[in-house]
């Protein structure tokens, strides 16, 4: 007797152990698209910045945490998840969190994405008020090692490395909880 499975089971099964194999097995950390990580923040260089009155660096963050979403306007699962960072941002900004938008086009510049104009028009309409970067040459993007749209990078206090994650959240469920978690046990260091 042969047993068929579904195409699409099989391709799911497939993505879930790449994802696995990408970001490691905790198996303390209840969501598996997460993986706790100690090694120094690599110093971004962007030059374009919104939302700010001045290029941000990691040396100026001392003494701050930061948790930077890689991310691009056009992404849905991206700006599914600006909801929960507003308020990430809005409940520990004046604790000590820094978020930090990484915009990094997918798309060759002429769909859009690498304009200064389009990308500030979409922080007006999705109400985002924390600053962004523009990562037009995916710069940044390759010195975290960055794959997928969303990702998150969690820097602690002395500037290292403390959780990377992928995926869209929704404000107040498990993994909004989880980040929340994470962001203040690193306050609280």
């Amino acid at each position: 007797m042969r047993i068929l499975f579904p195409a699409s089971l099989i391709f799911t099964a497939l993505a879930f152990s790449l994802v696995e194999s990408r970001l490691g097995s905790t198996g303390s950390d209840p969501d598996p698209e997460t993986r706790p990580a100690t090694r120094p923040a690599p110093e971004w260089k962007n030059t374009s910045w919104l939302n700010a009155d001045r290029p941000l660096s990691l040396p100026s963050l001392k003494g701050r945490v930061v948790l930077l979403n890689f991310w691009v306007f056009t992404c849905y699962n991206c700006t599914n998840t600006v909801p929960a960072l507003k308020v990430i941002d809005r409940s520990y900004r004046d604790r000590g969190l820094t978020v930090i938008g990484i915009h990094t086009p997918e798309f060759p510049p002429y769909g859009g994405e690498h304009d200064v104009n389009n990308v500030a028009a979409a922080l007006r309409k999705e109400g985002i008020e924390y600053a962004n970067a523009q990562d037009n040459d995916r710069a940044t993007w390759r010195l975290y090692g960055i794959r997928a749209w969303p990702s998150f990078v969690l820097i602690d206090k002395r500037g290292q490395i403390r959780y990377e994650s992928i995926g869209e959240f929704h404000v107040d469920d498990r993994t909004h909880r989880d980040w929340n978690r994470r962001i203040e046990a690193l306050l609280a260091e």
